[in-house]
């Protein structure tokens, strides 16, 4: 029997729970084809998962991860896109439940993966499907964003807030990132910000108004929650668009108060929970997948691949399974500015 190496734990916890494994090699099913991988990379999500926190709860053991890149090796029936050899990279479809990508081998629906630009390497590939569609359902299917509109990031140093000014470059808008502290401002403005406000030592409302004349944000796309949603809601203009994808603010158990008063007084659209899956499909949510906005996203992404517009940014690379738990452990850090990924070339 030919075994594969792949990351599984036995309990929730944190990274000590995280072991290397052999198990049996199997082939796909229909619609399904099998990918020998060569880098894969962190979300926040793989923490939360490992943690038990997550959306969904694992079925123990349990695989763990979602993006991986590599080249496929299986085929099964009914698969149409995709051959052996093809070079694809994954973006979130369906239940880690089912489908947990980080080892050697992935096993994964063809309707999942992207046949990435072969200008990219596949460190690259793994670090730029996610955070990229993440924002861009968000920013451009949702809140049609404009040239000159103002979009504000919070956790700006996160890999996902890079991605979205990305995608709000692209549409020419105007980007302000918030960070916790000082230290990171250089970074942020560095990457490309127009605008970086540091949340320790600024009042977040009145630094956005000021900005945008008294107008307000047009997007505010949220990673932390928490009780600055309500400093965030008095930023955003009449009509705007308030997107929480994250609750970092929550982790030690603040609550967020919902900002009522301030949504009626501007219109403001609330999407709280947003997720990429309100998109892209996970049928063991019961979400079923928007084929011609992913479809958009996906042109959206390999062109802006292809011209350069759209960059990977990696933090840090890992290399092999060995240090996948010490990937975990720096994620936790939240030191990074970038991807986390781990290579297996």
């Amino acid at each position: 029997m030919e075994l594969t190496r792949v990351v599984r734990f036995h309990e929730t916890g944190g990274p000590e729970v995280l072991k290397v494994e052999g198990v049996p090699l199997t082939e796909p099913r229909a619609n399904e084809v099998r990918i020998r991988v060569e880098a894969l990379s962190l979300n926040r999500a793989d923490l939360l998962w490992r943690m038990g926190a997550y959306i969904e709860d694992p079925q123990l053991p349990s695989g763990i991860g979602y993006d991986v890149a590599g080249i496929v090796d299986a085929v099964g029936p009914d698969v149409t896109s995709l051959r052996i050899g093809s070079r694809v990279s994954s973006f979130p479809i369906a239940s880690l439940r089912r489908y947990g990508n980080h080892g050697e081998t992935a096993i994964y629906p063809e309707d999942g993966l992207i046949e990435y630009p072969a200008e990219l390497s596949p460190e690259q590939a793994t670090a730029v499907n996610t955070t990229t569609l993440t924002a861009y359902f968000p920013l451009v299917e949702v809140a049609n964003t404009s040239p000159g509109d103002v979009v504000v990031m919070t956790a700006g140093s996160s890999a996902t807030a890079l991605a979205a000014l990305q995608v709000a470059r692209l549409r020419r808008a105007v980007t302000i990132a918030t960070t916790r502290t000082r230290e990171k401002a250089p970074t942020l403005a560095a990457a490309g910000f127009d605008h970086v406000i540091v949340v320790e030592s600024e009042d977040v409302t009145a630094r956005v108004l000021e900005l945008t004349g008294g107008q307000g944000a047009h997007v505010v796309y949220d990673a932390v929650a928490g009780a600055g949603l309500e400093a965030l809601a008095r930023a955003t203009r009449v009509r705007g668009h308030i997107v929480v994808y994250g609750a970092l603010g929550t982790m030690n158990g603040e609550i967020t108060p919902l900002p009522l008063l301030s949504a009626f007084e501007r219109t403001i659209r609330l999407y709280a929970g947003y997720k990429i899956y309100d998109f892209t499909g996970h049928p063991q949510l019961g979400l079923p997948r928007d084929d011609a906005a992913t479809a958009r996203g996906k042109d959206f992404l390999l062109n802006g691949l292809r011209s350069g517009d759209l960059r990977p940014r990696i933090d840090r690379v890992f290399n092999g399974l060995e240090q996948y738990a010490d990937a975990h452990r720096y994620m936790e850090s939240n030191v990074q500015s970038g991807k986390i990924v781990v290579s297996l070339r």
